[in-house]
């Protein structure tokens, strides 16, 4: 176990040893005892598994939540897999969020490569991202857990940057990046929404 510091809030990692990394993009993990849980003072973050399918589900089901129109179950049943198996190809992925206290799925934060095609800079970046659910929200859960995964991957493998897409008008999200450090670099188009991508620099 290994108690990081140097961010603004107390950080506890449970990894039993480190990915062996021939680049940043190319990591080997030997098994799944290289991902990290990390412990906050509310939140336990753990790499997503099927498992976690039931109660991670309803996240992206939710109209709200996705802008419009929810992921059907088999969407999110792939969105999952992809989540799943970017630990495998990168080292690093996409955590659930569950309160410490009971258990409960709040949400999911973590950085990949989504390749969404914006420009060659944001495919060649890790891109952070979050979702809460609506009941956990206005709570600093998001803040919490994004900070705590962004402590732990920024020193294991070192960026130079990292970068976050984030809806025009959406001002929760975009506080969240601020808090963390990310600053507006370009507005941008993304499937047809207008858009802010924000990069941090390490």
């Amino acid at each position: 176990m290994r108690t990081m510091s140097g961010f603004a809030q107390n950080v506890v990692v449970q990894f039993p040893c480190n990915p062996r990394c021939d680049t940043l993009r190319h990591c080997i993990l030997p098994s799944r005892k290289t991902m990290p849980t990390i412990f906050t003072d509310r939140l336990i973050l753990r790499p997503q598994t099927i498992a976690d399918f039931a109660a991670w589900y309803p996240l992206y089901a939710d109209p709200v939540l996705m802008n419009g129109s929810g992921f059907t179950p088999e969407e999110g049943w792939n969105r999952l897999l992809r989540n799943i198996g970017h630990w495998t190809v990168f080292g690093y992925s996409i955590f659930t969020i569950r309160q410490k206290s009971n258990g409960a799925l709040l949400g999911e934060t973590g950085l990949a490569h989504f390749h969404r095609g914006i420009d060659e800079d944001a495919d060649n970046c890790a891109e952070a991202s979050w979702v809460i659910s609506q009941s956990a929200q206005h709570k600093g859960i998001a803040k919490e857990a994004a900070l705590a995964v962004h402590q732990w991957y920024v020193s294991t493998f070192l960026p130079s940057k990292t970068i976050c897409l984030i809806a025009k008008d959406n001002t929760a999200s975009r506080k969240v990046a601020e808090h963390i450090g990310y600053r507006i670099s370009a507005e941008c188009l993304y499937k047809g929404a207008e858009c802010l991508k924000l990069e941090c620099r390490w």
